[in-house]
């Protein structure tokens, strides 16, 4: 698994909709911030889940909707909605890993929703093996995807872009200064660019002079 993300989709989120990041290097230009703080609270709810810590996450205290998160990351795309109960207790209603070969594992029946998403119940590890019987095949595709999903997001933090751990499988880094001096936007540009050669990076800035240091294509716009 690369790590690649191909797809990031909020709804129910303040600001943040849709968003196809690059291969490997995104810039985002935020100037407002609000996009980067829905992108820290998409994140940051995902590892909750995968942790199996929905009940205990804070990141949906300001919101008051139902929330529906997808996230894809190289083959695979992981939804899932969550609805706040008349109890005040967030539950998972949809939770479903899709395989571009058109596979599709719902993990939650319909009107059963979960205090915690079942992705948590499929630690890292290696994958199970199983017999040769069609069904135990895709059984096994089915649980390589979901352990490597569960890594993917139990391994995300969010960390300043002037220093960084890149022992990660994805690394989200926040750049909060507006005004850089040009040997900080050098040491930036450098850095996030090392680090993107070995594993996705995406970085968060309100700054036009970091965004503008980069290449273009590599920069989206909030």
């Amino acid at each position: 698994m690369s790590n690649r993300i191909t797809r990031i989709q909020a709804e129910g989120l303040r600001s943040l909709r849709d968003l196809v990041p690059k291969p490997r290097l995104t810039v985002l230009l935020d100037p407002e911030g609000e996009a980067t703080r829905d992108l820290v609270t998409l994140f940051t709810l995902l590892r909750d889940l995968a942790h199996g810590r929905l009940q205990q996450s804070q990141v949906l205290d300001a919101v008051d909707g139902p929330v529906t998160l997808v996230l894809g990351v190289d083959d695979y795309d992981y939804t899932v909605a969550l609805h706040r109960f008349p109890d005040g207790r967030w539950r998972v209603v949809q939770e479903e890993l899709s395989l571009l070969a058109g596979i599709s594992l719902p993990f939650v029946e319909p009107d059963s929703p979960r205090d915690e998403a079942l992705l948590s119940t499929l630690p890292t590890g290696p994958t199970v093996r199983m017999d040769d019987t069609e069904a135990a095949w895709l059984g096994e595709i089915a649980d390589r995807a979901s352990r490597a999903m569960n890594g993917f997001l139990r391994g995300f933090r969010i960390q300043p872009a002037e220093s960084f751990d890149a022992n990660i499988p994805f690394i989200f880094l926040e750049e909060r200064d507006v005004d850089l001096p040009a040997n900080a936007v050098w040491d930036r540009v450098q850095s996030a660019r090392a680090a993107s050669s070995r594993i996705p990076v995406l970085l968060c800035t309100p700054s036009l002079a970091l965004a503008g240091a980069f290449d273009l294509e590599d920069v989206l716009r909030a």
